[in-house]
Order: C-alpha cells, then structure tokens, then sequence
C-alpha cells in the first residue's frame, strides 16, 4: 500500500465527506495552496488510492426499495467460474464477496420488489450448481455507505455509565477481589 502522509489522509477524509469540495477550500482546510492540493489528488488518483469520484443515488428514487443479502454455498464443478463471472456482471447484484466459512459467496442486492428478488435468484442458479442459499430482507438501513477513516481516529472515550448507589463507576474494583 503507498505510503500516506496526514496531509493526504486529511485530504482523503474531506473527499470521501464532500468530492464536490473545491481545491481552494481543501487547501484551506489541511493548511496548503490550492496548487498543491490538487497535485497531490493526482498523485493519489495515479497511485489508484483513489479509484475514481462518483455519485451515490438514492435507491427509492429508481423504486430499488428492497434490500436483501443472499448467502450462497455453491459447488466448484464446471459452472462455478462462469457462475462467478455472472455473479459479478449482474447489475442487480451490487456487492458479492467470496467468503470463508459455511458460505462461498454473500450477496447484497437492491430491487424492486418480491417478484424482482426471486428472479435475481431463479437467474443465479441458472447459471451456477446452488448447494444452498438462504437470504435475508433488509427492514432498514442502521448505517450504509460508511466512509473509510483516513486519518488517525481521535481517542476513544470511556463510556459514561451511570452508577447505582454504592458501585464505583472508574472500572475499579472489576473482576475478581474488586
């Protein structure tokens, strides 16, 4: 992995919060000219630690309102690497990760609907020796479309517990003889 000073984990942080953001105001932020700003985002774009700018849609506005994840235990017989190549070229299929484990593959999908799942299914055994699959429907969302952390993350702080009359609340006196 290329080296990175905390200029560009800095710079690396603003991007993935805003890429609208323009050089003068980044350059701003982590203290250097718009310049230089914009060479080291091209050094980083040539290096491929940044793999490209892009624009995060919102699925309900496609009708896309049914999240599911498909597990899959597959067989390695002679429609696996067709299989997989489906796996990756369908464009109902958004992630796919080849897994350790009881599964060989984890899906995430995004579709219209009921019906539009099952065919997303019917379609992946027509093209691979499905052992087992088992899926999940999303209800909601508790957070997606995370940003990878750049910069050094800021020290974690203790968890405020409150405390019941008589019991300490420092973490002292945990354990045993406490």
């Amino acid at each position: 992995m290329p080296n990175l000073d905390e200029i560009d984990r800095k710079i690396l942080d603003l991007l993935q919060a805003d890429a609208r953001q323009t050089n003068a105001e980044i350059a701003e932020k982590v203290g250097l000219t718009a310049p230089s700003v914009f060479e080291r985002i091209r050094k980083l774009e040539q290096r491929g630690v940044i793999r490209g700018f892009t624009v995060r849609v919102d699925p309900e506005a496609l009708g896309k309102t049914l999240t599911a994840f498909i597990r899959l235990t597959v067989a390695y017989d002679d429609k696996h690497a067709g299989g997989k190549a489906a796996l990756q070229a369908d464009p109902d299929i958004l992630e796919c990760y080849s897994v350790a484990g009881e599964d060989c593959f984890i899906l995430k999908t995004r579709v219209d609907n009921a019906g539009a799942l099952e065919a997303l299914i019917n379609r992946i055994r027509s093209r691979m020796t499905v052992l087992r699959s088992i899926t999940m429907i999303a209800l909601s969302a508790v957070k997606e479309d995370g940003q990878l952390l750049a910069s050094a993350p800021a020290a974690a702080e203790e968890p405020v517990v409150e405390a019941k009359a008589g019991q300490r609340t420092n973490g002292a006196g945990r354990g045993r003889g406490g």
